[in-house]
C-alpha cells in the first residue's frame, strides 16, 4: 500500500478495528501492569490521529508540558518564592535549606495548621529565621482548619513541638499582623508573574487564596508542592498526609489552572538522610548542621521504627527541585484529580498516567467504548530523582554558614 506524507501506511477498517482494540487493551494493562512491559505505541494513532498524544512510552524527561520557567534560578537572578508550611522536623529542614539557597529569594513564609498547630507553627518559624540569620523574612499566620474535614497533627513523627522536642531560643522577632492569605494576595499583586508558591504542608491557605481572588491564578506562574503520591499513600493506604489534611482544598489547587509541579512520595522515598549524615552534620562547625543533626534524631527514630532505613527529605526535596529542577531525571505530566468523596479513597491524588479517557455511548442494557478522549495535563509529577546529587546539595547548603555571615560554602 502505498504510504502518505510522513510514511504513514493507510488502514483498512479491519486493520483499524483491531488497532483500536489493540489501544484499549494496551491502556489498561499498562495502567496495572506497566512495569513489565516493554514500551508500547498504538497504531491507530498514528494511521487516524484519533488521540492528541498516544499511548506513551516512558520518556527520559518530559518537555511538552508548561515549565514554570525556562531556565534554573542563579544567585544573580534567584526565585522569588513564598514558603507555605506546617512546621514539623522535615518542614523545618526545608525551611532552613531555602534560607541557605542564594538562588532563592524567600518573599515571606506562611504558616498552616498541619504537623503542629497554626501557633505552634508560627514559633517553630520565627524560631529557624533566627537561627538562620534570616529575621527579615516575613511569617504570617495562616488557617487553623481545614476548609471541611477535622485537623491531624502528628506529634509521633514530628515531637509535641513539631521539632522533635529539640529546644531552640525562645524568638525576638514577630509574627506579622496580618492573615498569611492576605499577605499571599499582596505580594502576587504586587509582583505578577514572579512569585512561584511553594507549599509543604496542607493546601489550605493556597485554596483560601484562590476562593478569595480566582483571577489571581493567572498571576502565579507555578506552584512546587510537597504532597501526594501516585503509588499509595502514608496517611492512609491511598492518601499522603499533607493532602489527607485537606482534600478539599487540594482540589482547588490542582484544579486552579496553574502550573504545578508535585513532588510525592514516590519522588521523596528515594531521598532518605540517614544515621551516617546525621552524623557528619553533628561534628560541623556550622550551628545549622548541628541543629539539623538533633531534628534528625527524633526523625529517623520514628521512620526505622516503621522498617525504614533513613528519614525521607520530603520537604526539603521540594526546595531542591526549585533550585535546579534537572535533580529529577524523569518527570511525567499527568492529570492530577483529588478524590474528596471515596470512604477508602477520600485525599488520594488519581494520576491519570497516560492522559486518556474513556468515551462510551448508551445502548439499553449496557454502554459501549466507542473511543479514548485526550485529557489535558494539570501537573507534572518527578518519577525519578538523582538522590546522590541532592543529598550532596542539601549537606553542602546545610553545613555551610549562615547567610547572613557570607555566602562561602562550608563543608560538614
Amino acid at each position: 500500500t502505498p504510504a502518505l506524507p510522513g510514511g504513514i501506511h493507510p488502514m483498512t477498517s479491519a486493520q483499524y478495528r483491531k488497532s483500536i482494540g489493540l489501544c484499549v487493551f494496551s491502556w489498561f494493562v499498562f495502567n496495572n501492569h506497566r512495569q513489565f512491559l516493554p514500551r508500547m505505541i498504538c497504531p491507530a494513532a498514528q494511521g487516524r490521529r484519533l488521540f492528541k498524544t498516544a499511548i506513551p512510552q516512558e520518556p527520559t524527561i518530559v518537555s511538552d508540558f508548561p515549565a514554570q520557567t525556562d531556565t534554573n534560578p542563579t544567585t544573580s537572578q534567584p526565585r522569588r518564592i513564598i514558603l507555605d508550611s506546617d512546621p514539623g522536623i522535615d518542614d523545618a529542614m526545608a525551611i532552613l535549606l531555602a534560607a541557605q539557597s542564594p538562588e532563592l529569594r524567600i518573599e515571606a513564609i506562611t504558616v498552616v495548621s498541619g504537623n503542629v498547630l497554626v501557633d505552634q507553627g508560627v514559633e517553630n518559624a520565627l524560631k529557624l529565621v533566627e537561627l538562620a540569620g534570616r529575621t527579615e523574612i516575613p511569617v504570617a499566620r495562616g488557617e487553623k482548619y481545614p476548609l471541611r474535614k477535622k485537623l491531624i497533627t502528628a506529634p509521633i513523627v514530628h515531637g509535641r513541638n513539631g521539632l522533635g522536642e529539640t529546644e531552640l531560643p525562645f524568638p525576638a522577632k514577630t509574627a506579622e499582623p496580618g492573615h498569611a492569605v492576605e499577605l499571599i494576595i499582596d505580594l502576587v499583586r504586587a509582583h505578577p508573574g514572579q512569585i512561584t508558591l511553594l507549599p509543604l504542608g496542607p493546601l489550605t491557605n493556597i485554596a483560601r487564596v484562590l476562593l478569595k481572588q480566582p483571577d489571581i491564578a493567572e498571576q502565579i506562574p507555578g506552584i512546587i508542592l510537597m504532597g501526594g503520591s501516585i503509588e499509595g499513600g502514608n496517611a492512609t493506604p491511598a492518601a499522603e498526609a499533607n493532602i489527607y489534611n485537606d482534600p478539599e482544598a487540594a482540589r482547588i489547587v490542582f484544579e486552579s489552572g496553574i502550573p504545578i509541579t508535585m513532588v510525592g512520595l514516590g519522588a521523596t522515598h528515594q531521598t532518605l538522610l540517614q544515621r551516617s549524615h546525621t552524623a557528619t552534620l553533628a561534628e560541623s562547625r556550622s550551628p545549622i548542621a548541628r541543629y539539623v543533626a538533633q531534628l534528625a534524631d527524633f526523625y529517623l527514630a520514628f521512620s526505622e521504627s516503621i522498617g525504614f532505613e533513613g528519614g525521607a527529605l520530603h520537604d526539603p526535596l521540594a526546595v531542591g527541585l526549585a533550585v535546579d529542577s534537572s535533580l529529577a531525571t524523569e518527570s511525567r505530566p499527568m492529570h492530577i484529580a483529588v478524590e474528596t468523596q471515596g470512604r477508602l479513597t477520600y485525599g488520594e491524588t488519581v494520576a491519570n498516567r497516560y492522559l486518556l479517557r474513556e468515551s462510551v455511548e448508551d445502548a439499553g442494557d449496557h454502554y459501549v467504548l466507542t473511543r479514548l478522549e485526550p485529557v489535558e495535563p494539570n501537573a507534572q509529577v518527578p518519577v525519578l530523582i538523582d538522590a546522590d546529587r541532592f543529598l550532596r546539595y542539601f549537606m553542602d547548603r546545610i553545613c555551610a554558614p549562615p547567610r547572613v555571615l557570607g555566602n562561602s560554602r562550608g563543608r560538614c
